[in-house]
């Protein structure tokens, strides 16, 4: 990957798009990174309600099992908002 220059140099128009298109893997890759524990968590809850539910015990894990999916859906939330920007970068970096 190749250095993007600084604020202080100028750059073109092929620059530029290099630098979006690195952006545009780099955010690919993030979200691509984030989202694979994000499943497992989400699997793993849905199993642990499961479990709890067969064992008789679901009051026990309702509270805590109802917080972790509210902070999943947040992650997941802001997870989604990469592929917001990436789509931002993508238009910018067809303009060019």
């Amino acid at each position: 990957m190749k250095p993007v220059p600084s604020a202080t140099e100028t750059i073109d128009a092929f620059q530029m798009k290099e630098a979006l298109d690195q952006l545009k893997a780099q955010l690919s890759k993030i979200h691509h990174d984030v989202n694979n524990p994000v499943t497992v968590v989400s699997g793993n809850i849905e199993l642990i309600r499961e479990l709890a539910k067969a064992l008789g015990v679901e009051t026990d894990f309702d509270g805590p099992l109802h917080d972790m999916q509210i902070a999943l859906d947040d992650l997941t939330e802001r997870i989604d908002k990469l592929m917001i920007v990436r789509k931002i970068v993508t238009n910018l970096s067809d303009k060019l």
